[in-house]
């Protein structure tokens, strides 16, 4: 059996057609691209290192200041908390006993962490206190006159003498104005800052700023005796920073070691993640060159019934429309072709085949004819199984004068199929639909339909012969004509290019409140207004008239909305009956209500008694809920049906609509005149309101009001006039 299936797809294609020489040339890419990413982490991973040296110095420069500020706030608070012991050691000067000072240094030490010593300095920068504390160092003694000099203590740094290092801080001394207040410190909390805040690789100093090179405080294990470091170091620092009030610099860099041993190990790594993926690679290549042809040709008989009917081995209709999907829009591009037929065959009474010899036969049959058809048919033909005994050729080349004559060949063709099961007598025969792809085929769905149109034609004709659907037929002229109406009406939905009238419902008896009818009209491409009998009748027969109502009640509610002066005029909606019988119709109009903020007394819906019979659960489900809601109804062409009366009982209405033909000529009509009379009597019994429709002179609307009818409708009260439109033609 001939198939057209489909081509391999192209990455098995690929994959059948690998080489070493591509494997080796994978290999040395990867290779190449695992360097190239060594290299690119390490530099990405230096500078996030950079950038965590770059925080690391700030926290610590805050922590620095931070602990300068607190140890100043504690000398003052102790100075205030022991301002007698401290005036008694100034008064004392010189002659300051070792037990009074220490008294002093004790408290000191138990106030402040790492306090070494005290000293009281004068105006003139000299110690009272030597005899206790000893000579300054020279170092300290610098620190104080320029502290003394210039009032603030701008120039903090480190002190040494031998291996002891420490720190002063001068504050103003609370007893005496102009005295200053000395304290030494140990610098533990220095270096513990710096110790807390050094990160793995990353090497931290306090520098010098007025001597370059010379180290006060670092990380690194360096004797203090030569805390020197040359100008080739000094460019290895990522970062120096210098501390205020102080000649200190804090200054980080990475280990010298760090980056090399880095770029080492990253390309071990790479080396050692080349070498697995080159024995992966080989041995998916080794794999997949078994598993490729049976894999590949798994997928292609799992694609092959996807598209395909099992039991004749035809293209499904899934896989024919989008075949017909394709000629449809090359047509529409190119509407000069006039070339391209679709055919839909059924064969004649087959189910008496299956009764009468079992199914086994009638598939015989089925597998005999599609196997036949591809043979006789061009090469082009794409040939589809559609259904049991059905059947839907598409020739693409075919011009479209020859698709009659082309049709019986194919009818005679089948009718001399032959199957040794059956009897001599017996034949089968088949009635064939055509559809010449012109462009007034739009969709493929538009298609199928005039193709089952056009073969229901032909079986009810007698079966056995060929129905073109563009013919002089009626009904598949009626066909065509809904076909072209639902697809004017698709279009101007998506293009909104509907639009409201609306037409007054006058009160004949009493004052009321003004209250119109929407009446829904269409604008064609081309700007006429078409009447709604051209394209209602056809959306209801093919499910389009849902979405009609559902854009009726939001363009008549966002109409209302921009209507801010008027608050009361009421307006009734038809609706059909596919909307109630919706589920979801009730909370998509609650939902339009509430969008638009329309008050429910205002709408009234309208609803014809055919539908509401048809539908009746489900219309006395939503009449009930949008009642219960606050909206009212309308019993619309009431009398048309056969069983009126019957049923309004048990219809919610609260207004009944006469069907116009009974008002139209109640004037000449006595039956017509006597039928409404007999109608307002009833309903005055049931306590609804009535609506006259087609008032068509003053003579109706007097003999109206004489009978009491309610309310009036129709072109002598009010022709229909536009409301509402945001069509753009």
């Amino acid at each position: 059996m001939h198939v057209n299936k489909n081509k391999p797809p192209t990455t098995k294609a690929k994959l059948l057609g690998t080489s070493k020489r591509v494997v080796l040339l994978t290999i040395v890419l990867i290779f190449f691209l695992l360097l190239w990413q060594t290299f690119s982490a390490s530099r990405i991973h230096q500078q996030y290192q950079e950038s965590l040296m770059d925080a690391v110095t700030d926290r610590i420069l805050s922590d620095y200041q931070e602990y300068f500020t607190q140890l100043r706030l504690e000398i003052d608070l102790f100075q205030q908390k022991q301002l007698n012991a401290i005036a008694a050691v100034e008064a004392s000067g010189n002659q300051t006993s070792s037990e009074q000072y220490m008294e002093v240094l004790n408290s000191l030490r138990n106030e402040i962490k790492n306090t070494r010593l005290f000293a009281l300095i004068d105006e003139q920068g000299n110690g009272s206190l030597k005899h206790i504390t000893g000579n300054f160092l020279p170092a300290c003694e610098e620190e104080i006159t320029s502290t003394v000099a210039s009032g603030s203590q701008e120039s903090l740094f480190l002190h040494r003498s031998g291996k002891s290092v420490h720190f002063d801080l001068l504050q103003p001394l609370s007893t005496t104005k102009g005295k200053y207040f000395f304290v030494a410190f140990n610098p533990d909390v220095l270096n513990n800052l710096l110790s807390k805040y050094q990160l793995p690789h990353q090497q931290l100093f306090l520098m010098r700023a007025d001597n370059v090179g010379e180290i006060e405080l670092t990380t690194e294990s360096i004797d203090y005796t030569s805390m020197l470091i040359d100008a080739a170091e000094l460019d290895q620092f990522s970062f120096v920073k210098a501390i205020p009030t102080t000649r200190w610099q804090l200054a980080i860099r990475l280990s010298p070691q760090y980056s090399s041993k880095l770029y080492q190990q990253g390309l071990v790594k790479a080396f050692a993640i080349w070498l697995v993926l080159t024995l992966i690679i080989y041995g998916f290549y080794r794999l997949q060159k078994i598993r490729s042809q049976s894999h590949f040709k798994i997928k292609q008989e799992l694609a092959f019934k996807e598209s395909h009917d099992p039991l004749t081995g035809l293209v499904n209709r899934a896989r024919f429309e989008v075949v017909l999907k394709e000629q449809i829009m090359a047509r529409q591009q190119n509407m000069s072709m006039a070339y391209g037929v679709a055919f839909h065959i059924d064969i004649d009474k087959f189910q008496v085949i299956n009764k009468s010899f079992g199914y086994a036969v009638g598939d015989n049959y089925l597998n005999k004819a599609s196997v036949a058809l591809k043979e006789f048919l061009p090469q082009n033909a794409i040939v589809s199984r559609l259904g049991s005994d059905e059947f839907a050729i598409l020739l693409p080349l075919l011009p479209f004068a020859m698709a009659k004559e082309y049709a019986h060949e194919i009818r005679l063709f089948l009718k001399n199929i032959s199957i040794s099961t059956l009897n001599e007598e017996t034949s089968l025969t088949a009635s064939i639909g055509v559809v010449i792809l012109d462009d007034n085929q739009l969709a493929t769905e538009q298609v199928f339909l005039s193709l089952s149109q056009a073969v229901s034609l032909a079986k009810e004709k007698g079966r056995n012969r060929v129905q073109i659907y563009q013919s002089d037929d009626k009904q598949l002229i009626q066909h065509a004509e809904e076909m072209m109406a639902i697809h004017e009406l698709s279009n101007a939905l998506q293009d909104n290019r509907l639009v409201l009238y609306r037409q007054e419902i006058k009160a004949l008896s009493l004052q009321s409140t003004a209250h119109f009818e929407i009446l829904v009209r269409m604008i064609s491409p081309e700007g006429v207004l078409v009447p709604p009998n051209n394209f209602i009748p056809a959306a209801e027969k093919y499910g389009l008239i849902c979405q009609v109502d559902h854009w009726v009640i939001e363009n008549t509610f966002k109409s209302i909305s921009q209507q801010i002066n008027d608050i009361d005029t009421c307006y009734s909606i038809n609706l059909s009956g596919a909307t109630l019988a919706d589920r979801d119709i009730f909370d998509q109009v609650v939902t339009l209500f509430e969008r638009y903020k329309i008050a429910p007394q205002r709408i009234c819906f309208e609803i014809t008694e055919t539908s509401a019979i048809t539908h009746l659960k489900s219309a006395l489900h939503f009449m009930d809920n949008m009642i219960a809601f606050g909206c009212s109804f309308a019993l619309d062409d009431f009398g048309s049906g056969l069983s009126s009366f019957s049923y309004l009982q048990k219809l919610p209405v609260n207004i009944i609509k006469i069907d116009g033909t009974f008002v139209r000529d109640m004037d000449t009509n006595e039956v017509n005149r006597i039928f409404v009379e007999n109608i307002k009597r009833s309903a005055n019994a049931m306590n609804k309101k009535i609506v006259a429709e087609f008032v068509e002179n003053a003579e109706i609307e007097s003999l109206l009001r004489k009978i009491g009818v309610d309310y009036g409708q129709g072109y002598h009260i009010h022709k229909p006039e536009l409301w509402y439109s945001e069509a753009k033609v």
